[in-house]
């Protein structure tokens, strides 16, 4: 009795992951992204329904979904906004500063540099392959600021050690081994 409860429990088991298997590769693409975290776009749920996107669209536009998230572009549109607006009271501020003879609201100037902080923020997490290559671009260029004078240095020491060993040479005094005064 026990071994035949067993049997047919296995086979009710094993039915259900074969079953799980018969679901067509584009919904199990497609489920595995909302499962990760993926934002849900037209195509996406089109795919895990089985309906065509118009029909989602439709069914989103008559019930008012609530759609979460936003593409880059959306992003990228809506902070330029918020910056344009944000450049507006910095002018505005600046103006008035100007106006009343160089007084500034310090609070507005710190909750005005914090939004900016978000904003640059937001857009760093929002496009970080960008973000990425700019940080890249400003560390390349910091290094090559760095090589820079660390190589003008060597030349300067290159001069000064070359200044030393003519006048060691020539047996000179010091004052004659000063690389300036021999035509750095």
């Amino acid at each position: 009795m026990w071994l035949s409860w067993l049997t047919c429990r296995n086979r009710f088991t094993i039915s259900r992951i074969t079953m799980a298997f018969a679901v067509s590769p584009a919904k199990r693409r497609a489920l595995r992204a909302l499962a990760e975290g993926t934002r849900p776009t037209l195509a996406i749920l089109a795919d895990v329904s089985g309906c065509l996107p118009a029909t989602i669209k439709a069914l989103s536009e008559h019930d008012g979904w609530n759609w979460t998230g936003a593409d880059g572009k959306e992003v990228a549109q809506r902070v330029r906004a918020i910056a344009g607006d944000l450049l507006v009271r910095v002018e505005t501020l600046g103006r008035g500063a100007l106006a009343e003879g160089g007084k500034v609201d310090r609070t507005e100037i710190d909750s005005l540099v914090a939004m900016i902080r978000g904003l640059d923020k937001i857009g760093e997490i929002m496009r970080p392959d960008e973000a990425a290559k700019e940080n890249q671009i400003r560390q390349d260029e910091d290094l090559a600021a760095i090589l820079e004078r660390i190589d003008r240095r060597i030349v300067e020491l290159a001069r000064a050690f070359a200044a030393q060993l003519v006048a060691g040479e020539r047996g000179l005094d010091r004052s004659a081994t000063d690389p300036k005064r021999l035509g750095s």
